[in-house]
């Protein structure tokens, strides 16, 4: 039995991998695909946050079904605002120890339904090993302890204790070495063992790790190796100058194939799954490319960070191109959306209404309706019932079912979103090349952002060697659980 690796890269996008393909700059993403098989057009899921999007990678499931929202969101029972660390200011406002209180354990212990089940769940159900490798999404049988560096700790005020869930191994950067004497504090390289950048979380440390684990004799039948730098340099420097950060991207990959002695005897070993979380879209350089939601919201009494819960009337949740705005009075809604739809920077605004979702376009008095269930099958083999104007989300009615356009699979995203909490909730997406703007949260100007149901966010490249066990085509990111469990029972691999 083959084992499995998947290499989550953040941000990794199709245009940018193409253009690095063509001008052979990334041999070890090439080779992978020139022996497996490659996809540019994976949808992931909506919030395209990482948060969200890890969710419904390691359990298969829309947000309606293992309720994590996005990486910002509102928490209607403890009446705050729940962030996973996103922006130091922000994160300073809310307080350190909340932030990293909910990214270390509420996401996984709390957040994340019981409902569901993880990879890593699943994978220990049938006899089999895992590693989680800085994964934000970590959940399964084992417990893992907690060591906090020391500037995080005092910053903290030394409130946080305790284990938290994972596979066999288990590493969050510094925070969480545990499950193997491979990769523990001793055997790191100097380089390595710093405090850098979100709390350790590094391509450098997590390709290290899954090294550790190959050359250890004992890797784990499946591992998950997380790489976040390729989104922070795209944060900056914008999706236009995205190949030279995944040329480095590249050599940490090739650096792990290399772990096998040949590269096609890593092949011959392991399947190799490589895909990213979502996609980012170039924002413009003048300050009118920020839609500043404090402006425009104005008008009503806005929750503001860290403050108590006690006349507002909203609560905002801002996920960089995309936001959850939540009425905390029953009688203000429509008011609400009245104002934002009269905003023409705002892509859509749709909330829910009866079954099904209802949905407006920023700037324009078109409006659609859709629910699940129906008449019209989409590409997916989803019915739903639709009507008004279909161009709102540029759907077309094609001989035999709906035809996405702009925003792929946005039926089941948006529902998947909205119907991810049981309060009254809008959500308010950007046009492309837009941001919004909060006090306190990071903004991109003349950089990437991601966070929309556009296809610029939404669209990743999949790549899959080693095996030619079937994927669904054409191919979501939220389907890839079921394929990594069906790897597993395929006699064949």
């Amino acid at each position: 039995m083959k084992k499995v690796i998947m290499l989550l890269v953040d941000s990794l996008m199709p245009d940018i991998l193409d253009d690095a393909l063509r001008h052979k700059t990334v041999p070890a993403l090439q080779f992978l695909i020139d022996r497996g098989r490659y996809w540019p057009n994976c949808v992931t899921v909506f919030p395209t946050m990482t948060a969200s999007v890890d969710s419904s990678l390691l359990t298969g499931e829309y947000p309606d079904a293992h309720k994590v929202p996005g990486l910002i969101w509102y928490d209607p029972e403890r009446k705050e605002i729940v962030n996973y660390i996103n922006g130091f200011w922000c994160a300073k406002q809310l307080g350190f120890h909340n932030c990293i209180r909910n990214a270390l354990y509420n996401l996984n212990e709390k957040h994340l339904s019981k409902q569901v089940t993880t990879i890593f769940e699943e994978l220990a159900a049938r006899g089999k090993t895992s590693a989680a490798i800085n994964a934000m999404i970590h959940r399964s049988v084992n417990k893992h302890p907690v060591k906090l560096p020391f500037p995080v700790d005092l910053a903290t005020g030394f409130r946080l204790r305790g284990d938290v869930s994972g596979p066999e191994v288990l590493t969050l950067g510094k925070l969480v070495e545990s499950g193997s004497e491979h990769i523990s504090e001793g055997n790191i390289p100097r380089r390595y063992s710093k405090f850098r950048r979100n709390l350790g979380v590094n391509d450098s440390y997590a390709v290290h790790a899954a090294k550790a684990l190959v050359r250890s004799g004992d890797q784990p039948d499946f591992m998950l190796v997380y790489l976040p730098d390729n989104d922070h340099t795209v944060h900056i420097r914008n999706p236009a100058h995205g190949e030279g950060s995944l040329i480095k991207v590249d050599r940490q990959i090739q650096d792990l194939l290399n772990e096998f002695g040949t590269w096609d005897d890593a092949i011959d070993q392991c399947v190799f799954i490589i895909i990213s979380d979502h996609g980012q879209t170039r924002i413009g350089s003048g300050k009118e490319y920020n839609i500043d939601l404090d402006l425009l919201l104005q008008s009503f009494r806005v929750l503001q960070l860290g403050e108590p819960v006690r006349d507002q009337e909203l609560a905002v949740a801002n996920n960089e191109r995309m936001a959850y705005i939540y009425p905390l009075k029953p009688d203000i809604e429509q008011e609400l959306i009245r104002h934002l739809v009269a905003e023409s920077r705002l892509d859509i605004i749709a909330w829910k209404d009866g079954k099904g979702v209802r949905v407006k376009e920023g700037g324009s008095a078109r409006e659609m309706y859709f629910e699940p269930g129906g008449r019209v099958s989409d590409v997916y083999g989803r019915n739903w019932n639709i009507s008004g104007e279909w161009k709102v989300l540029d759907l077309t009615e094609g001989e035999e079912r709906v035809e996405y356009g702009d925003y792929p699979d946005v039926l089941s995203r948006l529902y998947g979103a909205l119907y991810s909490q049981n309060i009254p909730v809008i959500v308010t997406t950007t046009r492309p090349r837009y941001e919004l703007k909060s006090k306190f949260y990071p903004t991109h100007l003349n950089g990437g952002s991601h966070g929309s149901l556009h296809k610029y966010d939404s669209l990743v490249p999949l790549i899959v060697a080693g095996t030619d066990h079937p994927v669904n085509e054409p191919p979501r990111l939220v389907d890839m659980k079921h394929f990594v469990v069906e790897l597993f029972e395929d006699s064949r691999i």
